[in-house]
C-alpha cells in the first residue's frame, strides 16, 4: 500500500507543478475544490519543429523513423536542459505533444522572482 502511495504521488508531481501538487496533498479528501490561483504576469512559450509529420518518414535510410524520432528526442532532451539552468529556474515546463514544446514562466509563486 505504502509503494502505491509513493507512485501516485510521483505521478501527481510529474502532472502539476509542485505547489498545486503539494495544494492537494495537504487538503481535505472529501474538499477538493478546482485550484485557481490568480497571477499578474503569464508568459507561455510554444516551440514546434513546423511539418515534422512531413519530416518523419519510416524508411530504410533512418531506421525505419527512428532517427527522426532521435532528432526529436535530443531537440526536447537540450530543451529541458536548459530547465534545469539556475538562469531558467522561473520556467515550468507545461508539457511535449509531438513536436510542440510547452513552458510558461510567472505560474510558481516565488517570492522576489523577477
Amino acid at each position: 500500500m505504502e509503494r502505491v502511495k509513493l507512485d501516485n504521488k510521483r505521478i501527481l508531481f510529474n502532472l502539476l507543478p509542485a505547489h498545486v501538487a503539494q495544494h492537494f496533498l495537504m487538503s481535505n479528501p472529501r474538499n477538493m475544490d478546482l485550484y485557481y490561483q490568480s497571477y499578474s504576469q503569464v508568459g507561455v512559450m510554444f516551440a514546434s519543429i513546423p511539418n515534422f509529420d512531413d519530416f518523419y518518414i519510416e524508411l530504410d535510410g533512418n531506421n525505419m523513423g527512428v532517427e527522426c524520432l532521435r532528432l526529436l528526442n535530443e531537440i526536447i532532451a537540450d530543451f529541458d536542459e536548459l530547465m534545469d539552468k539556475d538562469f531558467y529556474k522561473d520556467l515550468e515546463k507545461i508539457k511535449t505533444i509531438g513536436s510542440t514544446y510547452m513552458a510558461a514562466v510567472g505560474l510558481v509563486p516565488t517570492p522576489g522572482s523577477k
